[in-house]
């Protein structure tokens, strides 16, 4: 069985243990002071809550956030990002995704900013067919956990996945959005070394341009050229908050955590994401979809 499989299963029973030291404890409490007894067993007791709560309830919480960002130019899009579509998810949590996706009116296009897979097992076509009913155009690129250069093989596979007329998976290219006036380029995952930053070169200060890249210290490799804005994941916004905590664990060099950034490299906006990584927890972040209106 794969680890990450088993460590999900395990997950499962892993609230049960505070419960079972308070047995424990209960059984002979003439040997604990009667006060520290009771605040033990309130403290055990918050641990369980709290690991119920973060394993099988925020995982499965879907919150929608609206967010108005000047850019320029008007359109309305969805991003979403890192899935992590397998130890930890399954095709029915992104069935609930797709399903509040296509509710959002008057949306001209979905973006999905990488980590599309973790550690899948069995057909990526099965595992991802509930993103197939995702109404509008939808622009791809990778993440860490999916490209080549990192983890196992499934960059064709999301690739061949994504090859329908309403898809556009994007790695160091671009596509111009013609009754938008937009250009979305998405560029190659920055930890696999792919992200080929000259092409942002080829546009202009005058171009709409919009940049999808995974991680969002990508924005630090800009040269000369800058977006009007980019859209990137990759945080998990920490995944498990814990104050003065969770940022140690956040994979950015550039304190970058979830939401609008204004940088000398022009607006970034950071996904939290809808899956998990690491462990099946959330904690203080639910798994979100975000509305970015530009204007």
């Amino acid at each position: 069985m794969n680890f990450y499989y088993l460590l999900n299963y395990l997950s499962i029973i892993l609230p049960i243990l505070p419960i079972l030291l308070i047995i424990f404890l209960n059984k002979n409490p003439q040997k604990i002071n009667k006060t520290k007894l009771l605040f033990l067993n309130i403290f055990l007791l918050l641990i369980t809550i709290v690991l119920i709560y973060s394993r099988f309830v925020e995982p499965k919480y879907l919150l929608q956030n609206e967010v108005t960002i000047n850019t320029g130019f008007p359109s309305k899009i969805v991003l979403i990002s890192d899935l992590h579509v397998g130890a930890f998810s399954s095709p029915k949590i992104l069935e609930n995704v797709v399903t509040e996706i296509n509710k959002i009116e008057d949306v001209d296009f979905v973006v999905i900013a990488g980590d599309i897979v973790y550690h899948p097992s069995g057909s990526l076509d099965t595992l991802l067919s509930p993103l197939k009913e995702i109404k509008s155009p939808v622009y791809i690129v990778l993440g860490n956990h999916d490209s080549e250069n990192i983890r196992n093989s499934y960059e064709k596979e999301i690739k061949n996945f994504f090859s329908g007329s309403n898809f556009y998976f994007l790695k160091n290219n671009s596509e111009y959005i013609d009754e938008l006036n937009i250009n979305v380029l998405g560029l190659g995952d920055l930890w696999a070394k792919e992200a080929d930053i000259t092409k942002i070169n080829l546009f202009t200060k005058e171009d709409n341009l919009i940049v999808i890249a995974h991680s969002p210290d990508t924005v630090y490799k800009y040269k000369n050229t800058i977006p009007d804005l980019t859209l990137s994941g990759h945080t998990h916004g920490g995944q498990i908050r814990i104050p003065f905590i969770y940022k140690w664990f956040i994979p950015s060099k550039y304190e970058f955590d979830q939401g609008l950034y204004n940088t000398l490299n022009g607006k970034v906006y950071v996904s939290s994401g809808i899956g998990n990584t690491g462990l099946p927890f959330r904690l203080g972040i639910p798994p979100c979809i975000d509305v970015l209106k530009t204007y």
